[in-house]
């Protein structure tokens, strides 16, 4: 049950970072600081146990989700514009990393059933900013429909940065949203803090203590992430 929840996390923040082109949005460099809560059918002592931070930094249409995991550090970065994504995995100090290019992305985009999302006039306010509502529906492998309840605003961003995952096509930066999945486990994402600046281009770059993953490496760290054997 453990392992189950924190792929679950990890998968959703994964899918979110898979978030190209060029869009009239404005331009934010800086960093959101958000808290994770856990309910629903999950046992206390479980939730106890997974991540309960998220941060993510931006700058313009490139993002940077960093999930501290303890002797595991995972930091996915997304370019907007290139259309592309990196995973960078420090796992007790055995740094490594993989690209995914436009291509693939856009082939995992067309393989995976297309999600719905239902916009709301509704708002609400999250860390000084005044959030729309958004409805996201989507299948998992087994047909079962997982629903994500979204707060975003485009303060902060577009499509861009959404781009390939888990809201592709969403308007703006989600700053709240609500993951349940079929089996009644809820995970809420909640923006805690936007700081503005102390972002640079730099920090989107590969590290130069960063080993690349072999095409066949890749492949079994993407299965493992996805719970596959």
């Amino acid at each position: 049950m453990k392992n189950s929840i924190r792929t679950l996390v990890i998968l959703v923040v994964i899918s979110l970072a898979f978030n190209c082109g060029s869009f009239a949005q404005k331009k934010f460099r800086g960093v959101i600081n958000y808290t994770i809560a856990y309910s629903g059918t999950i046992d206390a002592a479980t939730a106890a146990q997974q991540p309960k931070t998220l941060i993510v930094s931006i700058y313009d249409n490139k993002q940077k989700m960093s999930i501290p995991l303890g002797a595991v550090n995972i930091d996915i970065i997304t370019d907007g514009d290139a259309k592309s994504q990196t995973t960078l995995l420090d796992i007790m100090g055995d740094k490594k990393y993989y690209k995914m290019a436009t291509a693939e992305i856009d082939k995992k985009i067309a393989e995976e059933p297309a999600p719905e999302i239902k916009y709301s006039d509704e708002t609400k306010t999250i860390a000084g900013y005044v959030c729309k509502k958004a409805v996201y529906n989507e299948k998992n492998e087994e047909g079962a429909l997982n629903t994500t309840t979204i707060y975003y605003t485009e303060e902060l961003g577009g499509e861009a940065l959404n781009y390939g995952g888990q809201f592709n096509k969403l308007k703006g930066v989600p700053l709240e949203y609500v993951a349940t999945t079929a089996d009644g486990i809820i995970t809420t994402f909640t923006a805690s803090e936007v700081k503005k600046g102390k972002v640079k281009d730099t920090d989107f770059l590969i590290p130069s203590d960063y080993v690349e993953l072999t095409p066949e490496e890749k492949q079994q760290m993407m299965d493992q992430m996805k719970g596959k054997e």
